[in-house]
């Protein structure tokens, strides 16, 4: 029963009369209470399934559509455990999602002075350096793998020269 529906059972039960109150028993409302369906948690998606949602969902597409016609990063998703990863889709289709937060990482130099050995990236004018560890809007020192595989930097997980440490 979903809340409309436990609505309209207390507005249609049964008015009793005490002197002039009138009342419901807590008996009744109780037994409609307890058959209220509780929300569907939200199930966490990675950004591009998400985005793969969004955009069809936006194009006024069926969940038939979305699964048939997946990119291949969706399908790489979808093939890591076929039948419940389906599941969990159709299920943040009707239910809402939540968005996997990506894991970011701050790469340092190994042996070099704190105040100049993090790998930043400019936003603004598009470049990458090193610099310090502070990350504000337009200088970055935390990086998605992602961003540093386009960098050219996805060697720095297994590269000597370099720290990497995961942050929140």
């Amino acid at each position: 029963m979903n809340k409309q529906e436990l609505i309209g059972k207390i507005k249609s039960a049964e008015t009793l009369y005490l002197s002039s109150c009138p009342f419901i028993g807590k008996k009744l409302i109780l037994d409609l209470v307890k058959q209220l369906e509780e929300p569907k948690e939200r199930v966490t998606l990675p950004r591009p399934v998400a985005n793969w949602i969004s955009c069809v969902r936006g194009q006024n597409k069926t969940l038939h559509f979305a699964l048939e016609n997946a990119p291949e990063e969706v399908n790489l998703w979808f093939c890591e455990d076929e039948k419940n990863r389906q599941n969990v889709f159709a299920d943040a289709w009707v239910n809402g999602y939540h968005i996997e937060k990506e894991k970011q990482y701050i790469v340092a130099v190994k042996n070099i002075d704190k105040n100049c050995k993090y790998l930043k990236w400019n936003v603004l004018q598009k470049y990458w350096y090193i610099g310090n560890d502070n990350n504000t809007l337009d200088l970055r020192s935390h990086h998605t793998m992602e961003k540093l595989q386009k960098g050219g930097f996805g060697d720095v997980f297994t590269n000597p020269l370099f720290e990497v440490e995961e942050v929140d």
